[in-house]
Formats: structure tokens, C-alpha cells, sequence
């Protein structure tokens, strides 16, 4: 809108020469085109991606779709072809009224050939994208990015900025209004409120936990009042889906789903399943080498939040997994090997979460397995897991 309507105030710099070649009615022509071509193309641009939101649901899992609608370069594509729908009308409106002068006409003119440019550009880079976006394994690609970033900042901050939060927190405990995910924690705003009442707040629910009113949010040395307990509750964002910023669990629960869905009967694809346990994989080494415990002074010293369990990511990588590979071979060594890798990561403390995972994959495996030969190999590569060092 900017640059059709500010396109007169450049006319002094428009040689009259230029001004003089540009035919009656070029512009206008120019722009009617630009219009009308840019609603059918952020049109068709708009159902395109609606329809590889759905591939995606069906191919890898629901959840997956909301990091394709969040991608960056996704929405810069409708961003562009709105964009120029919106300046060749400000500019058919503008010439209507008789806005430009001739001079002013070729500054638009220039300018649509600009938007022109940039509309090709992203066109054709969304082509690609698009072709990405329906492929299994561009979806895989992305939510382990998503999970491995939230994995990396939870590893540099284990207690989110704050202090280690004891094992059984006492005092008096403060429920949440009502039922959902915790999506975002505010961690200075509960520092403030902390300190406004000389207290310390032990955070009882972390992002990806499901809130409750009869489960505690927090709990506090104090008993706060109605306005403080508003406030505490006011810091947690609860929603009806979880969200991968805060919560890196829920990027391996995600990839999780994608390989189980792999297993099922009606699609049989054991090799995304082996990649899904290699991803895993290769985003829990990379959390247990980056893993810290927070040697700077903590920025909210007085909110008290636990580390991430092991044991949970190991049951949110891998517990769909152990079931559903039971009668595959080729998946279940797969796991077993990995499992066995994870378990030498010993300052961790991933060996006897590894070791639970390969038994009960192991005991899965030889009810499903119907061959003893099968049942051997499997057994061989579970041994290899129990005889990791705790």
C-alpha cells in the first residue's frame, strides 16, 4: 500500500524522457493483470497447502501438521501473493482517481515490475516447497529440528533458568482454573511474584503436563491471596494441544507416532520406523552431550523446577515403538541397537531406562516372533543392552 501510494512523491526523479515512452493505459493494464492474477494464485497457492496439510495428517501424524502451517517460508508465500494483490489494487484505485501524474505512472509501473520479480521468485521457491512438503521424510526432517532445538535449550537451562526443585515440594499447593496442556511458563513473572512475597514457588506442572484444577500447578512457602494466586496462574499458558518451544518431549512423542503409524497394518513401512528410532536416537545423544546443570547463577532463583526425567524420554521415544515392533525383525534390532548405544551414555543415567525398554521389547518380540531363529538374534542384541553398567 505504501509503495503504490508514496510511488508520487518520487516523480521529481523520473526524467521526463522515461515519462514520455510509457503508452496511455500501460499501467493500468499492467496492474489489472497483476490483480487479478495474484487472487487466483495465493487462491490456488492457499488450497495447495491446506491439501498437504492433510497428506501430512494422513502419511505421518495430526500433530505434524501444525509445524508445516508454522513454517516461516510457507507463510512468506501467501504473505507475497497478498501482498501483491493488495498493491495492484491501492494502485488501480489510485489511478482511477487520478492520483499520478505521468511521472508518477512510471514510478508505479517500475515498482510492478519489482513486485513481478519477487512474485516469480517465491512462485517458483514454493514449487519446491511444496513438493517437500508432502514427502515423509521433509516432515520427519522438521519435527526433529523443532525437537532437538527445544531439547538443546531445555539441556542449556535443565531447570528452565531457575533452582533444582526438590523431589516431594512442600507447602501449600495452587491448582489451575481450568483443564489444558501447559504450552508456555513465564519464569520471570513467577520470579517476581516470589520475591514480592519473600517466598519461593516450586513449579508442580511443566510445559507438556496436563493441568487440572485438581492438579497442582505450583506449590508455594506461603499461602498466597486471591490477586497472587491469579498472577501465578496467569504465568502458565494452558491450551488444548501441546507446543514443541517449551517442551521437548513432545517433539519425540510426535516422531514417536509417526513411527508407530509406519507399523500399522494398513500402511507396513518398517523403514520409516528404523529411521524414526535413529532420529530418536541421535536427538537424545545430543541431549545427554549437551546436557548442564545450569553452572551460572540461576536468573529466578527463587522458582524451583525438576530436570527432565530420563525415563520419560526414553517411554516418549520409544514405548510405542516396543509394541509395535514386536513381530519385525528388522525393526527390532534396530531398537535393541539403539537402545544399546543410548545405555553407554552412563553420566546421563540412560542405561537402566534403556535396559527397561530392551527387556519389555524383548518379551513383546518372542510372543510375536514365530520363528526361534528370529527370537535368538533379538535375544543376542538384548544381552548386549542388560549388560550395560548402571
Amino acid at each position: 500500500m505504501a509503495t503504490a501510494l508514496v510511488a508520487v512523491w518520487a516523480t521529481p526523479f523520473v526524467p521526463a524522457s522515461l515519462a514520455a515512452r510509457i503508452r496511455d493505459g500501460a499501467t493500468w493494464d499492467i496492474l489489472s493483470i497483476l490483480a487479478s492474477s495474484m487472487l487466483m494464485v495465493a487462491t490456488f497457492a492457499l488450497g495447495a497447502m491446506v491439501t498437504a496439510f492433510a497428506a501430512a495428517a494422513q502419511s505421518a501424524t495430526p500433530r505434524a501438521t501444525r509445524v508445516l502451517i508454522e513454517d516461516p517460508f510457507s507463510q512468506n508465500v501467501l504473505s507475497t501473493f497478498l501482498g501483491a494483490f493488495v498493491f495492484s489494487m491501492v494502485g488501480l484505485v489510485a489511478l482511477g482517481l487520478g492520483y499520478y501524474s505521468r511521472a508518477g505512472e512510471a514510478v508505479l509501473l517500475l515498482a510492478s515490475g519489482l513486485v513481478t520479480a519477487l512474485v516469480l521468485v517465491t512462485f517458483f521457491g514454493w514449487l519446491d516447497q511444496l513438493v517437500n512438503m508432502v514427502r515423509l521424510g521433509a516432515t520427519v526432517a522438521k519435527i526433529a529440528d523443532r525437537a532437538e532445538a527445544a531439547l538443546l535449550s531445555r539441556a542449556a537451562a535443565p531447570h528452565l533458568g531457575g533452582r533444582r526443585r526438590p523431589e516431594a515440594p512442600t507447602g501449600h499447593a495452587l491448582a489451575a482454573a481450568e483443564t489444558g496442556y501447559v504450552r508456555h511458563l513465564d519464569m520471570p513473572a513467577l520470579q517476581r511474584i516470589a520475591e514480592a512475597a519473600g517466598g519461593e514457588i516450586a513449579v508442580a506442572s511443566l510445559p507438556g503436563d496436563l493441568a487440572s484444577p485438581a492438579t497442582a500447578l505450583v506449590h508455594t512457602n506461603w499461602r498466597p491471596d486471591d490477586d497472587t494466586a491469579a498472577a501465578i496462574r496467569a504465568a502458565f499458558t494452558l491450551g488444548q494441544e501441546r507446543s514443541f518451544e517449551q517442551d521437548p518431549r513432545f517433539g519425540l512423542v510426535v516422531l514417536a507416532e509417526i513411527g508407530s503409524r509406519a507399523l500399522s497394518p494398513g500402511i507396513n513401512d518398517p523403514g520409516t520406523a528404523i529411521g524414526v528410532i535413529a532420529v530418536q536416537q541421535r536427538l537424545l545423544t545430543l541431549w545427554a552431550e549437551a546436557r548442564s546443570e545450569e553452572a551460572e547463577a540461576p536468573r529466578c532463583p527463587r522458582v524451583l523446577v525438576p530436570p527432565l526425567d530420563a525415563r520419560n524420554l526414553f517411554e516418549d521415544a520409544f514405548e510405542p515403538l516396543t509394541r509395535d515392533a514386536a513381530p519385525l525383525l528388522e525393526v527390532g534390532l534396530r531398537l535393541q541397537h539403539s537402545l544399546a548405544a543410548l545405555a553407554t551414555l552412563g553420566p546421563a543415567g540412560f542405561a537402566r531406562p534403556a535396559q527397561h525398554l530392551s527387556a519389555k521389547a524383548m518379551a513383546l518380540a518372542a510372543e510375536a516372533l514365530p520363528l526361534e531363529a528370529d527370537r535368538a538374534r533379538l535375544r543376542a542384541a538384548a544381552e548386549k543392552v542388560a549388560a550395560r553398567p548402571l
